[in-house]
């Protein structure tokens, strides 16, 4: 006598568990193709750069060739990866008195440096370390350069001053702007003048205490 075997019963069940499963891994495909799509249109886009301005500006009110220097050292940043790089062609710095007399002093930037300490004078001294050339800015290679700005019709008053800080970019026609503001008292007016020629003060834009209704940095001070 011989028997077979009756075939697997194939349920309703079976079959939307069946179904289920093709879904599911034709869902998990769309959506690894998703990301994958997004990622390449993040990569392919020009990089988003930040910018922020130091809480300190240092002043050279007796530079040589009787200029004004003003040391600003901004952090240049993008915090997402790209395939292209972005290039800060030129930075310019703005600066016009509150004052309706108080002038609008031209400022070029002259020169890139970087402050080091001297442990013989226990004094900070600035060193000179390449001319004004563009800044390439990558997720992995972020900028902080210090920037000497230099003004030979800049006559130092007391009062409140309104500038900028503009980046030209290589991806776009829009500059980057940053304003602040400068305050010079007159205590420190008088600090200024007499000062000897090459002697660097600093001006910080974070002496106040913060408040929730003032939480933006005050003016750069003496």
């Amino acid at each position: 006598m011989t028997t077979t075997a009756e075939p697997a019963a194939h349920g309703p069940g079976r079959g939307r568990l069946e179904a289920a499963q093709v879904w599911t891994a034709t869902l998990t495909g769309l959506a690894a193709l998703g990301i994958s799509l997004f990622n390449l249109a993040e990569l392919q886009q020009a990089p988003k750069v930040s910018v922020a301005l130091p809480h300190l500006v240092r002043i050279e009110p007796r530079a040589p060739q009787n200029t004004v220097h003003l040391f600003v050292q901004p952090t240049i940043t993008t915090r997402f990866r790209a395939e292209d790089v972005e290039v800060i062609t030129a930075v310019r710095l703005q600066l016009k008195a509150a004052a309706p007399k108080g002038g609008r002093p031209r400022f070029r930037w002259n020169e890139s440096g970087a402050w080091n300490y001297d442990f013989a004078s226990n004094r900070l001294k600035y060193d000179r370390t390449a001319d004004p050339s563009p800044l390439v800015v990558t997720q992995d290679k972020p900028q902080q350069p210090t920037l000497l700005f230099d003004s030979s019709d800049w006559t130092l008053r007391a009062g409140r001053y309104d500038g900028a800080l503009v980046l030209h970019r290589a991806s776009s026609r829009t500059p980057i702007t940053r304003p602040f503001c400068l305050l010079i008292t007159p205590e420190a007016l008088r600090t200024f003048r007499a000062a000897p020629e090459r002697e660097f003060y600093e001006l910080r834009n974070d002496n106040d205490t913060p408040s929730p209704t003032a939480p933006r940095p005050s003016c750069y001070t003496f």
